[in-house]
């Protein structure tokens, strides 16, 4: 649970959040950053997948009329329309997040994450960060690191470093095999691009480069020829 209200404040801040938009967070927990999100926006809908935590905060939608309160996993909702995205969400669920986030339509997301999460999500390629989530990310967003939050904000606090991102979504259309093909690429992250390439039936060659040597452009050719 985010305890310190400054960083809090920071967050709202970061989110540009306006009377006229409406957001939709991913774990409501015990809803300090629910009850800050319907004070700005026009409506709030909270997804919180843990029934016990639901049944605690779900008093809030009788304080605020602009908000509404799902039990469920909003990830397994797809093509959803929100201006804004927000979530505090376990670090073991960061993942999820920008698998799911480019099927939906937005204007922006605010993700709380591990710092090491989000090295991965900037790491370039060749570096040893240089994922699958990472290719992912940089095509269908531009992301911009906010600041970073210490684990004494939190209670209890977390064994690492966090960092608040925005994600701006490009528009790019997703494919809905584009993930698995690209998650296979990164299997064989070590082998020759040239090698591997061949199985998508593509005609570019790469000489020597591995698959984690290729930039961001030239995997997602490979996925969409």
């Amino acid at each position: 649970m985010l305890k310190d209200y400054r960083i809090l404040a920071k967050i709202i801040d970061a989110s540009r959040i306006n009377r006229e938009e409406t957001v939709y967070e991913a774990g409501t927990g015990t809803g300090v950053l629910t009850e800050e999100l319907c004070k700005y926006a026009k409506t709030v809908t909270s997804f919180e997948v843990d029934r016990e935590i639901f049944r605690k905060v779900s008093n809030l939608s009788y304080c605020y009329p602009n908000l509404k309160l799902i039990n469920a996993d909003i990830f397994k909702f797809h093509h959803l329309e929100f201006d804004v995205f927000i979530s505090n969400i376990p670090y073991s669920r960061s993942k999820d997040v920008l698998q799911w986030l480019p099927f939906q339509k937005f204007k922006r997301a605010l993700i709380m994450t591990q710092k090491e999460f989000v090295d991965k999500l900037q790491a370039k390629p060749g570096e040893k960060n240089y994922r699958a989530v990472t290719v992912l990310s940089q095509y269908y967003f531009t992301i911009e690191r906010l600041f970073n939050v210490s684990k004494e904000a939190f209670d209890p606090q977390p064994a690492v470093e966090s960092t608040l991102v925005r994600l701006i979504p490009r528009y790019a259309t997703i494919n809905k095999n584009t993930i698995a093909k690209l998650n296979f690429l990164f299997s064989q992250r070590n082998k020759k691009a040239s090698a591997i390439s061949k199985r998508f039936d593509t005609k570019i060659r790469y000489g020597e480069k591995k698959i984690d040597q290729l930039t961001v452009k030239e995997l997602m050719q490979i996925l969409e020829e």
